[in-house]
């Protein structure tokens, strides 16, 4: 496993091999707690399949991968965060070429008076070929893709205040998991 950074972000590439993959989508799809309302989408024009899942249920498949983005988050970003919580939910979201499934651009945001929503952690969990899907960042007036983000078993945490989409599926299906990295009040 190799990792990179750069002020807003930061990848860790193979995080998961094929077998684990496997094994964390064949979890989910058997232990998710709920679908996301499609109608929760229509706001940020999202047009994908979303599966809500709890930490503690996908705890011993993740734990790794989230205890480090904390460790990078802490000592990397220098944020001030809260400990990932058993009860928060994730989104396990399954983009279908079928319908070119695609998120426009948007950020991740806290509504709480009381906390911020700081970094955004994906993890790509397809397990099959797909193409366009692509993740795109927009920092400035620059539309960055990351390419290293296509890679199934990588996984990627950014700056959640940045404006961010996923382009068009045009062919199969990408998986990914979206688990938010919370702290107090930015100040």
């Amino acid at each position: 496993m190799s990792e990179s950074w750069t002020w807003d972000w930061y990848y860790w590439d193979n995080f998961f091999n094929d077998k684990e993959v496997k094994t964390i989508n064949n979890f989910i799809e058997n232990n998710y707690d709920m679908n996301e309302n499609p109608d929760l989408g229509t706001e940020y024009k999202k047009v994908s399949t979303v599966k809500n899942i709890q930490y503690k249920k996908v705890k011993h498949l993740i734990s790794e991968v989230v205890d480090s983005a904390i460790r990078v988050a802490q000592k990397g970003f220098g944020y001030n965060i809260f400990k990932t919580n058993n009860n928060d939910f994730l989104n396990y979201n399954i983009y279908n070429s079928n319908t070119r499934d695609n998120y426009d651009w948007h950020w991740d945001k806290s509504f709480s008076a009381t906390f911020d929503t700081k970094l955004t952690l994906l993890i790509n969990l397809s397990d099959e070929y797909y193409e366009g899907g692509d993740f795109q960042l927009l920092t400035g007036n620059k539309e960055q893709t990351i390419e290293q983000f296509s890679k199934s078993g990588s996984a990627f945490m950014f700056k959640s205040h940045i404006l961010h989409r996923v382009i068009p599926v045009t062919y199969g299906v990408r998986k990914s998991l979206a688990l938010w990295i919370d702290g107090p009040k930015f100040q």
